[in-house]
């Protein structure tokens, strides 16, 4: 049997204390794109990273047929065509910090760079699902678009969590 992981509480908890699930708030923004496109979104701790592009896709508004990395902590994570290493790490196992900050890049043959920061831990709130989106703005631009320098995303729609 596996023995919990202990760490010490300070300003920059971990996600993980003495085996128990928390929620992880994350932000993300899709970078050099204007107007902003960012959302909120919750997961729980135990989310391996796979499954955590899976929330992002749904919460950008896209599919999720593109390959992906995560580069944290200076280690490449993701599709097992880019070298990267698994993403099946749990988001626990990363040991991130509050405030902690990571690139997500999808659509590699683009590539849509997003920056993640790491907003919260909090207690899992008994009868609440997860994973959530819970906030953002800003519209994405279709996946599979070509773009040449910055993006203006056109405003007029809104999003739909």
């Amino acid at each position: 049997m596996k023995r919990a992981r202990r760490t010490t509480r300070t300003d920059g908890e971990t996600a993980t204390s003495e085996g128990k699930v928390f929620v992880l708030q994350f932000r993300i923004w899709l970078k050099d794109v204007s107007p902003m496109v960012w959302r909120r979104v919750q997961v729980p701790s135990t989310t391996p990273l796979h499954d955590f592009h899976g929330v992002l896709q749904v919460a950008m508004g896209w599919q999720g047929i593109h390959l992906y990395q995560f580069i944290i902590h200076t280690v490449r994570y993701g599709s097992w065509e880019t070298g990267a290493r698994s993403p099946a790490i749990a988001l626990a196992d990363l040991k991130l910090r509050k405030r902690s900050r990571f690139l997500y890049e999808s659509d590699l043959n683009v590539p849509w760079e997003h920056e993640i920061r790491l907003e919260e831990r909090r207690p899992i709130k008994p009868g609440t699902r997860y994973s959530a989106c819970t906030g953002g703005d800003g519209n994405c631009p279709q996946e599979g678009l070509r773009r040449a320098g910055r993006l203006d995303v056109a405003a007029g729609q809104r999003l739909r969590l």
